[in-house]
């Protein structure tokens, strides 16, 4: 109830901000994106990236060609990350680091076992709160209890069009 210009909480006032909190958060990231070119993808990384929080670990999954690299591209931008992005199919992992704040991007496709990932030092990598990162193919380490994870999903619709949703 508003008296005055103040809100004032009443027993009702609780479970109502907790459904619009709820409604909003589901609009926000379970509602799918519609990309119809590559700097949409890019410009939705670089957007999304203003939400994510250092020591966040996003895993991204999609078939090859779905964006995957394209939205790092934005969003290590949205950070203010000024290196190259490339897509780390055969280094596995790359760094960049800016302001003593981290991003490590990597590309599980070419690993075989967890113990792969485990013996590059990744468990450490992914629980460094002063970095974020970005994972492709993911698979691989869906064992692994990961705090803060957000799962996003990329999927080819045509040459320029990709559906980007945030799972979680």
């Amino acid at each position: 109830m508003v008296l005055y210009g103040r809100l004032v909480w009443e027993s009702r006032t609780l479970p109502v901000l907790i459904i619009f909190f709820v409604y909003y958060i589901n609009m926000q990231y379970n509602n799918p994106f519609q990309s119809t070119s590559f700097n949409h993808t890019f410009d939705f990384g670089k957007n999304l990236s203003n939400s994510i929080e250092y020591g966040s670990v996003i895993l991204l999954k999609g078939d090859l060609g779905s964006g995957k690299t394209t939205f790092c591209k934005g969003f290590a931008l949205g950070l203010g990350f000024k290196d190259e992005i490339l897509s780390p199919t055969y280094s596995i992992l790359n760094e960049y680091q800016v302001n003593g704040k981290n991003l490590y991007h990597f590309d599980l496709y070419r690993l075989k076992s967890i113990n792969e990932f485990i013996e590059i030092g990744g468990l450490e990598y992914l629980n460094n709160q002063m970095s974020i990162s970005l994972i492709e193919w993911p698979d691989l380490i869906n064992d692994i209890t990961i705090k803060n994870m957000i799962n996003i999903k990329f999927e080819y619709l045509s040459e320029k069009e990709r559906l980007i949703t945030v799972l979680s």
